[in-house]
């Protein structure tokens, strides 16, 4: 505890615990030690701990956050299970419940899922346990409530959206606490005239709202980003899941921002009887079989000289990660809680250079959505830009170039003086095979429709 003690005095610490996830395997393993202090102490087995309260408070946030994905024995699980019934059981039947004993579940498993959890919330208890109940009760009440009200546009009949829709049912992505502060909104013209100055862009010209379509919204932090950044933004936001769903509008709500959310499928969407003058489709087409298709579909909804945002995965990007999988497939690993918690404990216990290892430095990798997401996925199309080239032939699109960190387009433009408006899709697969990791996060990039 002498060595506990000198790290939960650390307000700093306290702070980056509950805004966002930790993202370090070594300050994740004190973490785990932590927790398993944590848990001594519920158990009865550490004789103090109540002046490190407002550190185990922070920390069973930050297990919250992250989806419980810190690793767990055999014997926590059955501690924290016993643990859990006498909470459920004294909170339903108004009997004395110890402050640890609340700390300790809430480590573990989330609150709202513990018998007799709302009882909890008309006792008066430390202002690091009202944070926790607030965070794993009121709040996931609050998004059931929502949950169950979405309006749902669309069947989802494809077998393939049915097993994605499953999986961000039960494990919502991304997981996120705070967005970042506003700037002032600006015109959609402004903004890509800015991004991509020498870009064949035809412009829009001046009107009093812009419809935009977010069409695989996750769990809400695009559209909110989106709606916030765009003057005379209106926007409809879709996904599959009503989990995830439940969680964006929840957060939207807060923010009071002009944001529609509903439930549908992105290849059942030709009968929705709308179109948009932006539809920003970043993350969603590759969780199809056929991405094409779904494409075609949404600029079936896209006004003529209307503007596209794509997120495409790059298949020369992703291969240390497709080594990762090639690992998982290889050992056994399932795509369950603790299918996932082992694979992470080998993975970052692998030496160096193993393939797959640079998973391991990804910020998905510390969360129990995001490492899914990542590693476990049950549907992930990948890309080339040959064939993104030829679909934006075909379809008479206008490319009107990436969104990169300047230094890779300074880097480009260095090696290709004859593509100043760096639109060249020949020219970047070039680009591409000399230095791999250009497109590591995603192919994002924007077209118009002629």
């Amino acid at each position: 505890m002498i060595g506990l003690a000198s790290i939960a005095g650390d307000s700093l610490l306290r702070q980056l615990l509950i805004s966002g996830r930790v993202r370090d395997p070594d300050l994740e393993r004190v973490l785990t030690v932590a927790r398993r202090v944590l848990l001594d102490w519920a158990c009865g087995a550490n004789a103090s701990g109540g002046e490190l309260v407002a550190f185990f408070g922070a920390l069973a946030e930050q297990c919250f956050l992250n989806e419980y994905v810190f690793a767990e024995s055999d014997d926590e699980r059955a501690a924290i299970a016993r643990i859990a019934a006498t909470l459920g059981e004294r909170a339903q039947g108004g009997g004395e419940i110890l402050p640890e004993w609340l700390l300790a579940t809430a480590a573990y498993r989330p609150l709202h899922a513990l018998a007799g959890a709302d009882a909890l919330l008309a006792r008066a208890w430390p202002e690091p346990i009202e944070r926790l109940l607030t965070l794993q009760v009121r709040e996931p009440r609050e998004e059931q409530a929502i949950r169950a009200a979405l309006p749902a546009l669309t069947p989802i009949a494809d077998r393939v959206s049915r097993a994605v829709q499953a999986q961000y049912e039960e494990n919502p992505y991304p997981r996120w606490i705070m967005t970042a502060p506003a700037g002032q909104p600006i015109a959609i013209d402004d903004d890509i005239r800015r991004k991509f100055p020498l870009a064949p862009y035809r412009p829009r010209g001046a009107a009093a709202t812009l419809d935009i379509l977010v069409a695989g919204c996750g769990t809400g932090a695009h559209p909110i980003e989106t709606c916030r950044r765009y003057a005379g933004a209106r926007v409809l936001a879709l996904d599959l899941s009503r989990t995830s769903l439940a969680y964006a509008a929840r957060k939207t709500r807060a923010l009071a921002l002009p944001i529609e959310y509903a439930q549908a499928d992105i290849l059942a969407l030709g009968g929705l009887g709308r179109s948009f003058d932006v539809i920003e489709a970043s993350g969603s087409l590759q969780c199809l079989a056929d991405p094409a298709a779904g494409w075609r579909v949404l600029l079936g909804l896209l006004e003529p000289g209307g503007l596209m945002l794509l997120g495409l995965y790059s298949r020369r990007a992703r291969a240390d990660i497709n080594a990762a999988r090639t690992q998982i497939a290889q050992c056994g690993y399932g795509g369950t809680a603790d299918g996932i918690r082992r694979f992470r404990q080998d993975a970052m216990a692998w030496a160096d250079g193993t393939p797959g290892k640079s998973a391991t430095r990804l910020g998905d990798f510390y969360a129990m959505s995001g490492c899914r997401d990542l590693l476990f996925h049950v549907q992930e199309y990948q890309h080339d830009l040959p064939q993104i080239a030829a679909f934006i032939a075909a379809e008479r699109l206008a490319f009107l170039g990436f969104e990169l960190d300047i230094r890779v387009l300074h880097a480009y433009a260095a090696e290709n003086p004859d593509d100043p408006a760096m639109i060249d899709l020949d020219r970047w697969h070039r680009f591409e095979a000399a230095n791999p990791a250009t497109f590591v996060g995603m192919y994002q990039f924007w077209v118009q429709k002629t």
